[in-house]
């Protein structure tokens, strides 16, 4: 009987530390970081780029253009976190950013792109912020417009360069 009652306290004991081993492995697991608004937007742009050089359709060119003008948004009200300065002037493009890509490419130029309808700001920082919203909506209004002349997939190309050197700064001033 003490035999058996060894044999079977033994065997509980190897079962136990199995147990811990194996919840010790799942807690020791690593735990991958969820992606940031700044790596979102780097990848989504980078894409955006090739989609555009590929010369992938207008309808396709529209939504990822939308998707990154989503992803800015989001950056944008981050970014006003650290530079509280920059409020007025981003939250006057935010609530533009529906309506702009749906302007003709001229008013986007002197209204957003050159701040014609945008609140003056002191900050420099605050401008690069606002192109990471401006350069793919553009995008989207090149893309709404089917890109029927020559230029147009060049034109979206460099809209999407721009935009990437501006995100270098975002990305410094946010680190």
């Amino acid at each position: 009987m003490y035999k058996q009652l060894v044999i079977l306290l033994a065997a509980a004991s190897l079962t136990a530390c199995s147990e811990k081993e194996e919840v010790a492995q799942v807690q020791s697991a690593p735990v991958e970081k969820a992606e940031t608004t700044l790596q979102a937007y780097k990848s989504q742009a980078k894409s955006l780029l090739a989609d555009i050089r590929t010369q992938n359709t207008a309808q396709e060119l529209e939504q990822s253009s939308a998707k990154l003008v989503k992803t800015s948004r989001k950056l944008i009200s981050e970014f006003t976190v650290k530079y509280p300065q920059c409020q007025a002037y981003l939250g006057a493009l935010d609530a533009a950013a529906d309506v702009i890509p749906t302007l003709p490419l001229e008013e986007i130029e002197t209204g957003y792109h050159a701040d014609g309808k945008l609140p003056k700001f002191d900050d420099p920082v605050c401008y690069h912020a606002k192109d990471l919203l401006v350069h793919p909506a553009t995008v989207q209004a090149i893309a709404k417009l089917g890109f029927k002349s020559d230029t147009a997939y060049q034109d979206a190309e460099l809209e999407i360069v721009e935009v990437i050197a501006h995100f270098d700064q975002v990305e410094r001033a946010l680190n």
